[in-house]
């Protein structure tokens, strides 16, 4: 018989048990009625030919269970045995049971919020059709910063020009399709005064195609919306549904767009969010339409560059991620082509440089095309070592956690050697026996894994809030699908494997020696075992709780950090006036506006307007010259200030003058510069007086001011040139001013709201992101120092605690086992002391042993932690020998109870007892 027939046969046997007993029964009445018939025709009597057919047929039950373990019934039955047989064991046991339960919800609901974080930030595809033949560029160079794929030197953006021969170099072998960053645009709607802030994306005429997506209301972007002049745009599912509240007759409707009138034209396919994992685009528009939109971020200039034209023809701005669909077998002829185009982009670009460094750098850049299944994310580089290191931790959790099941599941089973004993002298397999244990281990993980699923789920929205630090809807890639479910049944049957195997094989082998007179050994081989894995329970507990504690102390010496500021008093605005349709030459004008709405609120100390504002992530950098330095170019992060800003943030004045109103577009030109460029650039002298600037040294240097640290707080001071607004020489440019702070002399959340209105009423048009008092913005970013620092202290603490109850488990176990002893040396004269002493040397013997593992396992795990600590070093002698006193104090209260209950111990009813 084919095996698909005998797979077919059993399912058929179990599915329709009942009716294939019946037949089996009718069958040997069948057959047992036949031999009958031959014994009567014989000349038998009745009862003579039954007994004969008995005989001859043999026992019809015999045969009945030889055929169902044929048909592999018996299996079943036995299964469905052991699984009542566990059910009335786990009943009258409800204190193991919710124990082993709670204990595992525990671990495998912690290792499934992990999982669906790290799953989201780091594995999981976009959910697009055929996503492994998606592959995205960036040029490699000697110079470059971290980017959302991870790495450093790695430029990601490409200038239009470069895109459009990229693109036609790729010819038939493929499609390609260039997008810029997921941004925040506002959008009105008809009959709505309110605007909505969304995601959107400019993107080329083939973006959809290569993302191989359909509509699913009217159509997508066409080659003819890229090039004609209409404005028309695609809206996400989610849009349609939250803003135009899911309107029939969505196609054709009018929106307007950061003051642009759009036109929609389709609705894009649902779950389709773009090309960003963690920042979901709502809205997509042709990028021809990059001046009309205002659009001017997340864009780099490499040679000379007209900021205020449009950025389609300039091939020195670069502002798109490109993303191709290649087919694999098209990859190996399309790539060096690729390669070769954008080699001769990279050489005209760097023929527009007047230096030959910058050149000789320019030069250097190659295009390299790596796999886009998973999509972006600014997470990824963030927080990936993080999450492995988390994930390496919670592993450990688990593993903790199977030990201490193991070791109660060992202590039950030693205590039912005798039935054991008895059931293998009645006939039980070891195999059986061991089976019967595995399913009550399965049974128990099954039930500890949907509670850990349930509780993963909840655990895992809240983490990705932590993160992200929002309060609104989460991003697609975090939910809990279908790969998290598999992840947790999967953790859940290796759990049961990890903690149940060795008890269960432990059951057998003591229910052996049982039955050969050896009652001792069995206990004795338990107890070694249990020993063994509370050994284990220690080193990794020493393990975690170190890295808690070093993580701790991260996060405790990054908030210690100075910022270069007071930080106190502080409130800050963020706005975005390109977005809104303000031009660059009003930048200066629109400064004054804010400063004068706002310098007459009731306790506002100061108010100043900025570039860039303090720890946001914002940067802009060029290269200068500097006077009496070596030539070649200083690369200077540059920031453009009104006169009040360093008195509003508290950056202190370490030599010259701070700017004034006389500082204006007509008056010199002049600069002020911090610490770190005036001790890298002019160490030992004053920089006072000194000049700087691009091509000419047109540019005075009047001031130095303090380090702030502008990027984030863990992040060293960098080199930074400060320009007052508004002057000619040094021109803001396109650069938007998109910062306002306000020094109050109040309570700073209290103003907030004023300081919002203000700003409301006086530039109505301006959209305005975030207004905040500074504390928010330093919390959001140590957002990752704190939950890993939190969780780490989360995972310690339980993996101490069920080390700790190993220990007690151990240490009860053997008092328990051995209270006719404890009870005879009593007797005879043993004093409190001696046997206090006897379980506390227990205590010590596994405690020194533990702690010699767990050394090891520190030293070992401890390179793990390094990319992730500030200001402590990976094996820290203070934060271990601390982490040593804290186990030796919790390990010898967990040893107080078994030597409290040792001395309690009555003799007189010890021996009676035994």
């Amino acid at each position: 018989m084919r095996t698909i027939d005998r797979l077919r046969s059993w399912i058929r046997s179990v599915v329709y048990r009942r009716r294939v007993d019946r037949e089996l029964d009718a069958e040997l009445r069948f057959h047992l009625d036949e031999q009958i018939a031959e014994c009567l025709a014989e000349g038998m009597t009745l009862t003579d030919a039954r007994a004969a057919a008995q005989r001859t047929f043999g026992s019809v039950t015999f045969t009945k269970e030889a055929a169902r373990e044929s048909l592999g019934l018996r299996l079943f039955d036995e299964l469905a045995q052991d699984l009542r047989h566990t059910f009335r064991s786990l009943r009258k046991n409800p204190a193991l049971a919710a124990v082993a339960i709670v204990t595992l919800a525990l671990g495998i609901g912690a290792n499934t919020a992990i999982f669906t974080v790290l799953d989201g930030v780091m594995f999981k595809p976009l959910p697009l059709p055929r996503a492994d033949e998606l592959v995205t560029f960036y040029e490699n160079g000697p110079e470059g910063s971290a980017d959302p794929s991870g790495g450093t030197g790695r430029f990601l953006r490409f200038s239009y020009p470069r895109f459009e021969r990229l693109e036609q170099a790729l010819g038939s072998s493929g499609t390609m399709a260039a997008a810029t960053r997921s941004s925040q645009f506002a959008v009105r709607v008809p009959q709505d005064d309110r605007p909505h802030f969304v995601r959107a994306q400019l993107v080329s005429n083939r973006f959809f195609e290569t993302m191989a997506v359909a509509p699913a209301q009217g159509r997508l972007l066409t080659a003819d919306d890229v090039r004609g002049e209409q404005a028309v745009a695609v809206v996400s599912d989610g849009f349609w549904r939250r803003i135009l509240n899911g309107s029939s007759n969505v196609v054709g409707r009018s929106l307007t767009v950061n003051g642009l009138p759009v036109t929609i034209v389709g609705v894009g396919a649902p779950g389709f969010v773009g090309m960003w994992t963690d920042a979901e685009a709502e809205l997509w528009l042709p990028v021809t339409l990059q001046r009309s939109l205002h659009y001017a971020n997340n864009s780099s200039s490499y040679g000379p560059a007209d900021n205020t034209a449009s950025w389609l023809g300039q091939d020195a701005v670069a502002w798109l991620t490109l993303v191709a669909r290649i087919p694999a077998a098209h990859r190996a002829q399309a790539v060096p082509l690729l390669q070769a185009v954008n080699h001769a982009g990279v050489v005209a670009l760097a023929d527009t440089f007047t230096t030959p460094s910058a050149r000789d750098t320019m030069l250097a850049h190659t295009l390299v095309v790596e796999p886009f299944s998973r999509g972006f994310s600014t997470l990824r580089s963030r927080f990936s070592d993080a999450l492995l290191l988390l994930t390496l931790l919670v592993s450990l959790v688990l593993l903790v956690t199977c030990a201490n099941i193991a070791n109660l599941l060992l202590a039950r089973a030693a205590g039912q050697a005798r039935e054991l004993g008895t059931r293998i002298s009645l006939g039980a397999s070891r195999a059986r026996i061991i089976r019967q244990h595995l399913t009550e281990s399965f049974a128990l993980a099954m039930a500890g894994g949907a509670a850990g699923w349930v509780a993963g789920r909840w655990a895992s929205a809240l983490l990705v809030r932590q993160v992200l630090a929002t309060g609104g809807p989460l991003p697609a890639v975090f939910t809990t699908d279908s790969r998290v479910l598999e992840f947790t049944i999967g953790a859940s049957l290796l759990t049961a494997v990890v903690f149940g195997l060795a008890p269960a094989l432990r059951a057998a082998q003591m229910g052996r020696m049982t039955v050969l007179g050896t009652n001792q050994r069995p206990i004795e081989t338990a107890t070694r075992l249990m020993r063994s894995l509370v050994i284990g329970q220690l080193a990794f507990s020493i393990f975690l709780v170190f890295a808690a504690l070093l993580l701790g102390r991260t996060l405790l010496n990054i908030m210690r950090i100075d910022p270069g500021f007071a930080r106190d008093h502080f409130v800050y605005a963020s706005f975005d006036p390109i977005t809104s349709g303000y031009p660059p030459a009003d930048m200066p004008a629109l400064s004054r506006r804010l400063l004068t709405a706002l310098e007459g609120l009731p306790g506002v100390n100061s108010v100043s307007v900025s570039r860039c504002g303090l720890i946001a992530g914002c940067a802009s950098s060029s290269g200068f010259r500097l006077e009496g330095t070596a030539e070649g170019g200083k690369t200077l992060y540059e920031n453009w200030v009104t006169p009040a800003y360093f008195a509003t943030t508290g950056i202190p004045l370490v030599a010259g003058r701070t700017f004034d109103e006389g500082d204006h577009e007509t008056a010199a030109a002049v600069a002020i510069i911090n610490r770190t460029v005036a001790d890298r650039y002019f160490a030992g002298q004053s920089p006072i007086g000194r000049r700087l600037g691009f091509s000419q040294l047109d540019t005075e240097i009047v001031g130095v001011v303090g380090d702030a640290r502008t990027q984030t707080l863990h992040e060293e001071p960098v080199p930074m040139v400060y320009f007052p607004i508004g002057q000619k020489k040094v021109a803001l440019g396109n650069a938007a001013l998109t910062n306002l702070d306000v020094r109050v002399s109040g309570d700073a959340a209290q103003a907030v709201g004023a300081i919002r209105d203000a700003i409301r009423k006086s530039e109505p048009a301006l959209l305005v992101n975030e207004v905040a008092v500074m504390e928010q913005r330093i919390e959001r970013d140590l957002s990752r120092e704190r939950v890993v620092a939190y969780l780490a202290f989360s995972f310690g603490a339980l993996t101490l605690l069920l080390a700790s109850l190993g220990l007690y488990g151990v240490l009860s176990y053997g008092v328990m086992r051995r209270t006719a002893e404890i009870g005879v040396r009593m007797a005879l004269g043993a004093q409190r002391g001696q046997v206090v002493r006897w379980v506390l040397g227990e205590s010590a013997r596994l405690m020194a042993v533990g702690s010699a593992a767990g050394l090891i396992a520190t030293a070992l795990g401890a390179r793990y932690l390094s990319g992730l600590l500030f200001g402590v070093t990976p094996l820290d002698s203070i934060s271990l020998m601390a982490v040593m006193i804290t186990f030796a104090v919790v390990m010898t209260l967990a040893s107080y109870l078994p030597a409290r209950r040792a001395v309690r111990i009555d003799p007189i009813r010890a021996l009676r007892q035994e």
